[in-house]
């Protein structure tokens, strides 16, 4: 099914389907840890379902829906990335056109999703133009894509461009709070910068210990605690985007219960934060992150810039 931000795009389709409106290509465009695969996923199966519920989502029953559970619908083709390669190639695509050539089996319209879009190369993209501009009869592209600007824009002209929603913090948080977790839902959403299938993830990985880390240790620096050469010698090897990011969501967060007044609604990873900066500080740190994140894909010496950012949050007296 899909997720609860998700319901107005849903029906906003369902009444262009009834109205027989619904575009031959679609390409869904949206932040990565939202759902929007399972949106897509589950368009593509109520398009292909033989007696969709009054909601427009599959059935679950018929012959349509179990052949493709099994993963062997013969009106259905998926074009992903092969785990060996860094692109959809041409090849890819040209097997794509023919299948949209073919007849329908059982199906009342065959279904196609490429995800994610924005990989294919550009002899793949040139080869699914044909296909969007000359659609077959009963048939729907869809596409996915996290970064539609790396499309090519004759592609995005020939779609109906439509974006996936990223939920608002309640409406992430709680879904989270209905989820079984082993941490925080606030902690888990502030990790994943607002994402709530991120943040699920991240609930059963290593990197929301390696966020608790990083955040006492800035919260250390802070304080005027520790050595920020014994620090940045740990995080080395790290993300350096993924460190700048939790350090602006760190500091946006702060900004805004420092503007209500109120720190009561922090995780506790950032309550030591609240009390050991003011807010006129806070603004030259974000402004000072994101000037760093425009240098992070230098080749730039990984340690000094990790003692770059630590030395933000140092104690000034």
């Amino acid at each position: 099914m899909i997720y609860p931000w998700q319901t107005a795009l849903w029906a906003t389709l369902q009444r262009a389907r009834e109205g027989d409106h619904l575009p031959h290509a679609l390409l869904f465009q949206g932040e990565d840890g939202c759902g929007n695969e399972a949106f897509v996923q589950d368009l593509a199966q109520s398009l292909l379902c033989l007696n969709p519920i009054a909601s427009g989502h599959a059935c679950q029953q018929c012959r349509s829906c179990h052949v493709l559970a099994s993963q062997a619908h013969p009106d259905f083709m998926p074009v992903m990335l092969h785990e060996d390669r860094q692109a959809i190639l041409v090849e890819q695509i040209r097997e794509l056109n023919h299948f949209l050539g073919l007849s329908r089996s059982y199906s009342p319209r065959r279904v196609v999703i490429i995800s994610p879009a924005e990989r294919m190369n550009i002899n793949a993209a040139n080869s699914l133009l044909k296909s969007l501009e000359e659609p077959a009869a009963d048939t729907h592209i869809l596409l996915l894509s996290a970064h539609p600007g790396s499309l090519l824009p004759t592609i995005r002209s020939r779609c109906q461009q439509m974006r996936l929603p990223v939920p608002d913090s309640d409406a992430a948080l709680q879904w989270l709070q209905q989820q079984t977790l082993q941490h925080s839902p606030e902690t888990l959403l502030l990790a994943a910068r607002g994402k709530p299938l991120t943040a699920f993830d991240l609930d059963s990985s290593e990197t929301l210990g390696h966020y608790g880390e990083w955040l006492r240790h800035i919260s250390e620096c802070a304080q005027g605690q520790g050595s920020i050469t014994a620090k940045s010698a740990q995080w080395e090897k790290f993300d350096k985007t993924l460190l700048l990011d939790w350090q602006l969501d760190a500091v946006n967060s702060l900004l805004k219960q420092a503007l209500i007044a109120n720190s009561a609604g922090l995780p506790g990873e950032l309550q030591a934060l609240s009390g050991a900066i003011n807010k006129q500080r806070l603004w030259e740190i974000h402004t000072k992150l994101l000037a760093m994140k425009a240098l992070v894909a230098h080749p730039l010496n990984p340690r000094l810039l990790i003692e770059d950012m630590l030395m933000l949050w140092q104690a000034r007296y």
